[in-house]
């Protein structure tokens, strides 16, 4: 095998020694490393290691050394004649662009001979070409090939053979294309230029065989006409973006219901960046009910954050509002829906924490069935549609707009210093203009949904039609009756000393009457009034009949540790109150003549001594004693024995401790 010293290799590249050494070291050029004359160290490069350009300079440079004639290259072989295509080939559009090119051609021939300088007319031509024929690309290069195609009667050369006999073929190695998607479908969303770019220098250095690549251009034909736009959309926006847009929807049926059969429950936080009334910035929630039928927003409630007593207010406007009541409601599983309390766990009373039952739900007392989305499916509420909506239609007009994704805040160059100065809308300004712009906006535009009897009507027509249509029942409450069929509700507990409690803020707070003490151990459940704590209402677990209205006991609870002496007094007078009710509990089951117990049980002894009677058998075994004798006297005796009675006992046991 030839060897070549660092200096050799490095002459030959035409490079420096240090490059070399350098290449050797890095493990980028096979070397073999051996002791000089001098026992020092250097390399030897195997010229099988060199690149095959390298290779061949190196033995043409041996051959000269040697003066042998250089070999002659092989003659280069004749490609065979391409093989032209008969006009039948073609397609009809194929062939009118056939004709046109043709009559171009000769036209431009006609032009030429009238020039003395005939390259002068090309560029003159290629203009005329383009008034008369737009959409054509013409230059003098194309009018030169055109020529050659036409004298050669190459009818294929005269058309664009893109799309046509070619579709679908690319001069791209497969290995190359998978290697090119592979760096170009990712969530990053490269530039098909990087992929490119970091494709062509991948090459280079792991198969430089395959690096002579086709140019930039050809890869994006090829991802234009090959990759489907569902692949693009899953690898490079994201799974979410594919499903939205290529996946199946269910189109719903609304012929059979009528207004108020379902409304559909949602929350949205706004795209707009308000001040509170401390004057912080921050973005209220919208938690709002859609009748599924018309599509009116039939109520709603502007708040902090979405929560369930939001939930029960916005059924309540929607009521006050004069909508009445529906037969259901149909929600997804987010917690301010789900409470034990309003409509029950849904789909999450599976959990092991959540075993047991449960006092009836405020949906159930106001005759509502709660309909929960599958999970992971919130594309099934139209209400949904909605939101996007209200953000153009209701967010975009306010100062504080601050878009709902990151894309959208980018477009918005004031907002950090409208934040800053607090240029801001109030929250009593949105929801001041928040029922005018939903009614008088939304609810009053036009219906959009597919019932055709309802075309050119609005949406609040359609709800006011549907509802007074025959047959429909519509459900209402009074006030009253709905601010106590609206107020939350505990689980089930044991009436205790202290009363009932709940529980706010990890406090609990006692709530009892004057004859709590009566119902100790009975098991109840409460319903309250979020925005007042001052009493509850206590009802029956077995029956759920309503029982008493407790009162707040706010001086059972001392801290541990007081100093306080008012809420002490307070809590031992309570004590000596219900000590005094028990006493008259008592006397009320007691004040009556006592009974004389031991005459009556004399009397019942008496009556019943009118059925004592012994009664012996007719056939009786007599025991008698043994026979008087010397060994046994006294047999006159045993009939005389006395038993001792039980005051006797008693003295000689008293004689016997004391003796």
């Amino acid at each position: 095998m030839d060897y070549l010293s660092v200096n050799e290799y490095a002459e030959i590249k035409g490079c420096t020694a240090r490059n070399i050494k350098k290449s050797i070291q890095e493990g980028r050029l096979e070397a073999e490393r051996v002791m000089n004359e001098k026992n020092r160290p250097k390399y030897l490069i195997p010229v099988t290691a060199l690149p095959e350009n390298l290779r061949n300079r190196y033995y043409k440079d041996k051959a000269a050394e040697l003066g042998l004639q250089p070999e002659l290259k092989e003659a280069p072989k004749e490609k065979p004649e391409k093989k032209k295509r008969g006009l039948d080939t073609f397609t009809a559009a194929e062939r009118a662009e056939i004709a046109l090119w043709s009559g171009i051609v000769r036209e431009w021939q006609g032009v030429r001979s009238q020039f003395k300088r005939k390259t002068e007319a090309d560029k003159d031509f290629c203009g005329k070409v383009r008034l008369e024929h737009p959409g054509i690309s013409i230059s003098p290069d194309i009018l030169y090939r055109k020529f050659k195609a036409y004298i050669s009667n190459d009818l294929e050369g005269l058309c664009d053979g893109r799309g046509g006999w070619n579709k679908g073929k690319s001069g791209i190695d497969e290995e190359v294309w998978k290697l090119f998607t592979r760096l170009w479908l990712r969530p990053s969303q490269p530039k098909a230029a990087a992929c490119y770019r970091d494709l062509k220098f991948w090459l280079c250095e792991n198969i430089p065989e395959k690096s002579d690549i086709p140019s930039l251009r050809s890869f994006e034909r090829r991802i234009k006409s090959e990759i489907p736009d569902c692949v693009v959309d899953f690898c490079r926006k994201g799974q979410k973006s594919c499903f939205d847009k290529y996946c199946e929807y269910i189109d719903r049926d609304y012929a059979d219901l009528d207004a108020n059969d379902i409304w559909v429950a949602d929350n949205h936080t706004l795209d707009i960046i308000s001040l509170s009334e401390e004057g912080k910035p921050h973005r209220l929630t919208l938690t709002a009910f859609m009748d599924a039928k018309s599509g009116i927003l039939v109520g709603w409630f502007l708040g902090e954050n979405p929560c369930s007593q939001s939930t029960l207010l916005a059924i309540r406007a929607a009521a006050m509002r004069g909508y009445g009541l529906p037969f259901g409601v149909y929600m997804d599983n987010g917690s301010e829906f789900l409470t034990h309390d309003i409509g029950g766990r849904g789909h999450r009373k599976k959990a092991d924490w959540n075993a047991g039952d449960d006092p009836p739900t405020i949906l159930e007392g106001l005759g509502i069935t709660m309909v929960n989305a599958l999970v992971r499916n919130a594309k099934a509420k139209p209400i949904e549609r909605y939101f996007f909506t209200f953000k153009e239609w209701i967010s975009k007009i306010f100062d504080g707009y601050c878009g709902g994704t990151p894309a959208e805040r980018k477009c918005i160059d004031d907002l950090n210093a409208r934040v800053k100065e607090k240029r801001l809308p109030t929250d009593k300004e949105i929801r001041d203009l928040l029922e005018l712009l939903i009614d008088g906006g939304y609810n009053a535009a036009p219906y959009g949904g597919k019932e055709k009897q309802f075309r050119g009507m609005s949406r609040q027509e359609v709800w006011n039609a549907s509802v007074n249509s025959p047959g429909v029942v519509f459900r209402d409450a009074s006030d009253d009756d709905l601010a106590i069929l609206l107020q939350r509700v505990s689980r089930y507990q044991k009436i205790k000393r202290n009363g009932v409690f709940l529980e706010i803020g990890g406090k609990r707070i006692w709530y009892k009457n004057e004859e709590t003490a009566l119902h100790v151990g009975k098991e109840v459940y409460i319903k309250y009034d979020p925005a007042d704590y001052s009493t509850v209402r206590v009802y029956d677990k077995e029956t759920d009949a309503y029982l008493w209205t407790y009162e707040a006991a706010e001086y059972l609870s001392v801290d541990y540790i007081t100093n306080d002496k008012d809420k002490l007094q307070n809590a031992m007078a309570a004590k000596r109150r219900t000590e005094k009710f028990i006493r008259q509990s008592v006397e009320e089951y007691t004040s009556d003549e006592r009974i004389d117990v031991l005459t009556s049980r004399i009397l019942e002894a008496e009556s019943g001594m009118k059925k004592y009677k012994v009664q012996r058998p007719l056939d009786i075994h007599p025991i008698t004693a043994p026979e008087i004798n010397a060994e046994n006297p006294g047999r006159e005796n045993i009939v005389s024995v006395k038993f001792a009675g039980f005051k006797q006992m008693n003295d000689n046991l008293t004689k016997t401790k004391t003796g």
